[in-house]
């Protein structure tokens, strides 16, 4: 079997691995088939006329990077003019006014909340997601360069049958090199949708699983997932918070 896999082509390998064997295949069976497709198709169309979007950020204390990557990135995103910013903070104290160096960098809309509490990327996630006022969302980590067609490809990917979970690239501590894992960190849907989902599950307060669990929710709910490589979507380095002895779901 092995020398028979050796044998076929890397598009066509990757091909029946994502119908037979990708993760919403092994977790929910093949009626996720169907729901892939009609994602995949809508896809297709062309996207003329661009809704805003909200960039979705829960923070706690990396708001440097969230200054020195994050904000000027979306400065450089084409049609800006489209983009609300929404931002809960749980009680960054890194510097001493953060929503004043947000004001300094951006200047397009601003929707800011700071409660004082210990950081819950699923509670701080749900939270910025209930005060943006877009029905398009993209749920982003305070560590990111964004690329610069963020609004055409969330308004590409983020539609009535599709969410977008893309697999976005990382870099090593020296900031050098990049490479990419099977994270969902990263998404964008219609607000609509992630509400009937119920959001992240808030009852995980640690580190990780509830992006893939959201991922599944899609699913449950008839919307299929598109993952796409993105390399100008970029993590940018800091020391991981993952306990010893963490179980990932893959």
């Amino acid at each position: 079997m092995r020398f028979f896999k050796r044998l076929l082509p890397p598009k066509l390998k990757q091909f029946l691995w994502f119908v037979f064997k990708s993760p919403q295949r092994k977790w929910l069976g093949y009626s996720t088939l169907l729901s892939d497709f009609k994602a995949w198709k809508n896809t297709r169309r062309s996207t003329t006329s661009l809704q805003a979007i909200s960039l979705c950020i829960g923070i706690k204390n990396r708001s440097h990077n969230l200054l020195n990557y994050a904000l000027p990135s979306l400065n450089a995103c084409e049609h800006k003019d489209l983009i609300e910013l929404s931002v809960f903070d749980c009680g960054s104290n890194d510097v001493s006014d953060l929503k004043s160096e947000i004001e300094k960098l951006w200047t397009g809309k601003l929707i800011y909340q700071c409660i004082d509490q210990k950081f819950a990327r699923s509670i701080s996630f749900n939270t910025a997601v209930k005060q943006s006022t877009l029905d398009l969302i993209l749920i982003c980590d305070a560590d990111m360069s964004l690329p610069k067609d963020i609004v055409l490809k969330v308004n590409r990917y983020a539609t009535r049958y599709s969410a977008w979970f893309p697999h976005v690239w990382y870099t090593n501590e020296d900031g050098s090199g990049r490479y990419y894992t099977e994270s969902t960190g990263m998404m964008a849907s219609r607000k609509s949708d992630f509400i009937k989902t119920g959001g992240y599950d808030e009852s995980i307060k640690e580190w990780g699983k509830e992006d893939w669990l959201l991922f599944f929710e899609f699913y449950k709910i008839g919307i299929g997932c598109i993952r796409s490589n993105e390399p100008e979507f970029i993590h940018h380095y800091h020391e991981s918070l993952k306990p010893e002895g963490f179980v990932p779901l893959f």
